[in-house]
C-alpha cells in the first residue's frame, strides 16, 4: 500500500531540498580563485602583448627555435624570454618541445603576419590602451576621457588603430555580407567606414553595388592602401567627411552605421541618425551594428566591457541596448526596424530599418 504524506512531511522535504541547493550553488558562487582570476586577468594580456611586441609568433613562421635564437634575434635576455615563452606556452600560443618552441595551429593562423586571418592589428590595439585602463578610476571619479583619441597621437598610432579595425572586421564583413540582401541596391555609403572592410565584402558579394567610405582625410590615407590591395577603388569611393560636423551627402540606396555608437551621447546618435535619414532615398536601408547590450542591460559581458573602454576614451561614450537604438531610430522617422539574428561567435547586434 501506498503511504501517504502529510502536508508537513512535504514542507519539511521541500525545505531540506532548498538547503541541499543552496549550499551547492554556495559552493559554485563562493570560488576563491574568482576573485584571483578576475584580478590578475591582465597578465595573461600583458604576455601576449609582449610576444606580439618581439614580433614572436612571425619569427616562428615555419619554423622551430631555441629560446637562445629568439633572445639573439629580438635583443632580449635568454632567461626573461624563456619564462616569457613558457608561459605563453601554458596559454597554448607557443608549442615547447625539447626545449625548442614553435606556434601552435592557433598562433598560425591568428598571430604570424601575413596570414589571412592575421589579427596582429587588434592585439597592438589593446596593448596601447593598456595605459589608459591604468587609470579607470579617474575616468570613474570625474567622468571624462584620461586620453586623447588616436586620430591626435600621430600617424603610426591613426595606422596602428585602422588596420586593427580593418583586421577585426574580415570576418565580420563575410558574415554580414551573406546575412544582408543588397540585391537591388546600387549606392551604399558607411559612415566613419574606417578601413572600407565591410564595403569591400559587400561589394565582392555583390558585382552590382557601389559605395563610398566617409571618414576623416587622415584615415582615408590608409583606407586608400586597404581598398587598393583588394582592387576596389574603381567601386569604391572615398569621400572625406567628419561625421560630427558635415552633411553625409544625398542620393544614397543603403548606409552603414558600424561601431561609432558606443563612442558618442545620445544626443549625438540622434543627430547621427537624422544625418542618415536625410542622406538615404525614399525605401533607403539603414544597416547598424555594434556590440550592444540586453535591453535589461546586464550584459553581454564584452558589450559592458566596451562601455567602461568608452568611458576612458570618449567624453560621452557608452554601452547602448538594441531596444534605446531602435527607439531612437523610431524618433527620427525610421519604419520597419527589425534584428537580423547572427550565429555565434560573433558579438555584435544587427538592426535594419527603412527611410518611408
Amino acid at each position: 500500500m501506498k503511504r501517504k504524506t502529510t502536508p508537513q512531511k512535504t514542507q519539511k522535504n521541500k525545505t531540506a531540498t532548498s538547503r541541499r541547493k543552496k549550499s551547492n550553488n554556495e559552493k559554485e558562487t563562493f570560488d576563491p580563485m574568482k576573485v584571483m582570476s578576475i584580478s590578475s586577468a591582465y597578465w595573461q594580456s600583458k604576455i601576449l602583448h609582449t610576444a606580439q611586441r618581439l614580433n614572436i609568433f612571425t619569427r616562428l613562421k615555419d619554423r622551430t627555435a631555441t629560446v637562445e635564437e629568439l633572445a639573439a634575434e629580438t635583443g632580449a635576455d635568454p632567461r626573461g624570454l624563456d619564462i616569457l615563452l613558457i608561459a605563453a606556452t601554458s596559454m597554448g600560443l607557443l608549442d615547447r618541445k625539447k626545449e625548442k618552441y614553435r606556434n601552435t595551429p592557433f598562433s598560425k593562423t591568428f598571430l604570424v603576419n601575413g596570414s589571412p586571418r592575421y589579427q596582429g592589428g587588434i592585439v597592438s590595439m589593446f596593448d596601447s590602451w593598456y595605459g589608459a585602463w591604468g587609470d579607470l578610476d579617474r575616468a570613474v571619479l570625474t567622468g571624462k576621457p584620461v586620453v586623447d583619441k588616436p586620430h591626435d597621437q600621430g600617424p603610426e598610432a591613426v595606422r596602428s588603430y585602422i588596420y586593427g579595425m580593418h583586421y577585426r572586421a574580415i570576418a565580420q564583413g563575410e558574415l554580414l555580407a551573406r546575412k544582408i540582401d543588397f540585391s537591388g541596391r546600387r549606392n551604399l555609403i558607411d559612415i566613419a567606414g574606417g578601413p572600407g572592410t565591410f564595403l569591400i565584402k559587400f561589394c565582392e558579394r555583390n558585382p552590382e553595388l557601389s559605395a563610398t567610405v566617409f571618414d576623416l582625410p587622415q584615415t582615408l590615407e590608409i583606407t586608400r592602401e586597404i581598398v587598393g590591395s583588394f582592387g576596389m577603388l574603381a567601386r569604391i569611393t572615398l569621400k572625406p567627411g567628419n561625421y560630427l560636423e558635415d552633411s553625409f551627402g544625398k542620393g544614397y540606396d543603403s548606409l552603414l552605421l558600424s561601431s561609432m555608437f558606443n563612442q558618442e551621447s545620445p544626443q549625438v546618435i540622434k543627430e547621427i541618425f537624422r544625418k542618415a535619414y536625410e542622406a538615404l532615398d525614399s525605401k533607403g536601408m539603414i544597416l547598424i551594428q555594434d556590440q550592444m547590450l540586453n535591453r535589461e542591460k546586464t550584459g553581454p559581458m564584452l558589450s559592458a566591457l566596451i562601455g567602461v573602454n568608452q568611458l576612458i576614451h570618449t567624453p560621452g561614450g557608452a554601452a547602448y541596448s538594441e531596444k534605446e537604438l531602435a527607439d531612437w531610430m523610431k524618433e527620427i522617422g525610421f519604419r520597419k526596424i527589425k534584428q537580423v539574428p547572427l550565429p555565434s561567435p560573433s558579438p555584435f547586434t544587427v538592426i535594419v530599418g527603412e527611410k518611408p
